[in-house]
């Protein structure tokens, strides 16, 4: 039989839901070497939007809740192919061989050869959505080990019993990409073909691109940038560098088990500490230990159930 219950609305849920979710930030980086290039990024990682909606099913659905990457800083570096000018005979010598060659140098030796900054910070989103079940856990505070029930009362460090949302179906839409990616992307281009060519001495820069073509064409080929610009970044931010599954797997930690929607004090205190009569002193509060919490949760409210024990 249980002594007491706690009912919470939907909206109220959404507030606390709300609140957790402006709280949520987390930063990350990470590289990865793909052949002709490397890349890496530097992500800040927000949450926006997003809604509860109680089920009859006494599931609790988080729906369309955006993660937002800002800052999103992602870097390329290019090895471009080594190319060598120069060296022809000028002045051959009658007899056989040379008498005075041309200069002769190799460019792009480095590794990387250039390196090209990409700035997408606030224009890339995540959206999830996840039908979650409502559970109490029991969080045992060790800054009470040796106190008293009472005294941790008074110094803020009971124990808690912890409502977590833990996701169980989750519906993801990896990436929505603004139009202007494809804008950022050209000036990317235009700016490694600036730093490619810009340290050439005129007389090489024509023979360079004699022999490798469009600098363009060369930066978006050997990025493997299709037409499709929003499929590309896609694809190298969610699988080759893994940025969206690592930030999906930790909104939906964060909401299971790092961080409750809602806790309160165990044992708990029915009676606050109240003055004695008379002036004679404070009276100790009525603490209750609430156990075998239960949730049942429908298209209106979380109904939490418990029955309550003695000290």
């Amino acid at each position: 039989m249980n002594d007491f219950q706690l009912a919470i609305s939907e909206k109220v849920t959404e507030a606390l839901f709300t609140q957790l979710r402006d709280n949520f930030s987390v930063s990350h980086s990470d590289s990865g070497s793909f052949g002709p290039f490397s890349a890496s990024y530097s992500a800040g990682i927000k949450l926006q939007n997003g809604k509860i909606d109680f089920q009859n099913n006494g599931t609790v659905l988080i729906k369309e809740l955006d993660i937002v990457y800002d800052p999103l800083k992602l870097t390329f570096g290019i090895d471009i192919p080594k190319v060598t000018v120069g060296g022809f005979c000028i002045i051959p010598k009658p007899w056989g061989g040379c008498a005075l060659r041309a200069p002769k140098k190799t460019f792009f030796g480095g590794n990387p050869d250039i390196s090209v900054p990409l700035d997408l910070s606030g224009i890339i989103t995540t959206e999830i959505s996840a039908s979650c079940s409502a559970k109490m856990k029991h969080f045992d505070d060790p800054a009470n080990a040796g106190l008293t029930p009472w005294k941790a009362n008074a110094l803020g460090k009971s124990d808690r019993w912890q409502l977590f949302l833990e996701p169980g179906y989750v519906d993801i839409d990896l990436i929505d990409i603004a139009d202007t990616a494809g804008n950022l992307i050209d000036s990317m281009v235009d700016a490694a073909v600036d730093q490619l060519l810009g340290f050439l001495p005129g007389w090489a820069r024509s023979l360079v691109k004699a022999i490798l073509g469009s600098f363009s064409s060369l930066i978006r080929k050997l990025l493997d940038i299709g037409d499709d610009v929003q499929e590309w970044l896609s694809n190298m931010l969610g699988v080759s560098l893994g940025l969206f599954n690592f930030a999906v797997q930790m909104v939906l930690e964060y909401f299971a088990d790092k961080y409750p929607i809602f806790e309160f004090d165990d044992p708990y205190p029915m009676l606050p500490t109240a003055p004695g009569p008379g002036g004679s002193g404070a009276l100790v509060p009525v603490l209750m230990p609430v156990q075998s919490p239960d949730i049942t949760v429908n298209d209106k409210e979380m109904v939490i159930s418990a029955s309550l024990g003695v000290i």
